[in-house]
């Protein structure tokens, strides 16, 4: 009932829009762009699962545990596994009824396969948290703009500070351009990595032009919205996008420029768009990791869309983690014990 779609399969992408309402973190194409961006990130699979009517689907990352330096010498090569969802929102999604059989095909191939524990972040549309085996957790909230209001009330809904800002954007000139083919990379590269120092984020979030570029060939899952004034990009957000959802993804803005208050414009068209082009919602996301200045301003969009972010953790072999646990205890290096899986840590 349940089979794996290895990436060099080329009828990956159509297991995922099997799904009429499939979302853009399944597709073959965003999940090579973290397998080539680092060996780290593991090997992409997806799992379909098939039992009468019902369908649904599971992007992962695979990743071989004998390449976590301590064990190198005590680990046979791909033998012991991990899996990870992609970065984003992952997890079964589909017209899944019978999670019983699921659960447990699940947990047979996983084991049949080597693969000792998951980590899952949950789809924000799922209902696969609830019926998981492992444990789950939410200590974080994202922003979902419900694209169903007409636009007039929509912007009734938006805060007031967002409409002022809005209005004054306008005032000052800025102008919008949609990009749909990435004609402007340099210039959003420029902005993006500007503000990725400018913030001190993460080297994992200093992706390469090449990664973009990848993004780039998902020819209708992809946009890009630049501010311009001036002639000149001042700000800039790649969006992505699936049959009837749109994610806020990566961009910035020229810190010169945020007295034209380009943020809440940018932010603004592309709600307009993505009611244009009759998707369901827009996630803003959430913040660094919490509930801080970066979710408040998103919230400013959608005060009454604010919703739970679940992350789950599933042991599948629980000899195997707790034998993989203690070499990691054994070392010398301090040991996250909040981290999972511990053995990474």
């Amino acid at each position: 009932m349940i089979s794996i779609i290895n990436i060099n399969n080329r009828e990956w992408n159509n297991y995922v829009k099997k799904l009429n309402n499939y979302d853009v973190f399944y597709l073959k194409e965003y999940v090579e762009a973290f397998m080539n961006e680092s060996k780290d990130n593991g090997i992409p699979i997806l799992f379909v699962y098939e039992n009468g009517d019902e369908y649904g689907i599971n992007v992962v990352f695979k990743r071989d545990i004998q390449d976590v330096s301590i064990f190198n010498n005590c680990l046979e090569k791909s033998k012991y596994f991990d899996l990870t969802s992609p970065y984003g929102y992952g997890g079964f999604i589909g017209n899944i009824r019978n999670y019983d059989v699921l659960n447990r095909e699940y947990g047979d191939i996983c084991k049949e396969n080597g693969i000792i524990c998951e980590f899952v972040r949950f789809h924000l549309f799922s209902n696969y948290k609830d019926n998981y085996m492992g444990e789950i957790e939410t200590r974080t909230h994202n922003v979902i703009r419900d694209l169903s209001l007409p636009m007039e009330e929509m912007w009734m809904d938006f805060r007031q500070k967002v409409r002022k800002n809005v209005n004054r954007a306008n005032k000052n000139g800025l102008k919008i351009v949609v990009d749909k083919d990435g004609c402007k990379l340099e210039d959003f590269l420029n902005i993006y990595y500007g503000t990725m120092k400018r913030t001190n984020a993460e080297n994992q979030f200093f992706f390469s032009k090449n990664f973009f570029q990848k993004i780039n060939s998902m020819d209708n899952n992809k946009v890009y919205f630049h501010v311009i004034y001036e002639n000149k990009v001042i700000s800039t957000e790649l969006v992505l996008y699936g049959s009837e959802t749109a994610y806020s993804y990566l961009g910035g803005t020229n810190s010169e420029y945020f007295d034209l208050r380009p943020n809440d414009f940018l932010k603004y068209e592309i709600i307009k768009w993505c009611k244009e082009n009759n998707l369901k919602s827009f996630v803003l996301g959430g913040g660094y990791g919490t509930d801080d200045g970066i979710f408040q301003y998103k919230s400013n969009f959608a005060p009454n869309g604010i919703v739970d972010f679940y992350i789950g953790r599933r042991i599948l072999d629980k000899e195997k983690y707790e034998y993989l646990s203690s070499i990691r205890r054994n070392d010398e290096k301090p040991v996250n014990e909040k981290f999972f899986p511990i053995y990474r840590s």
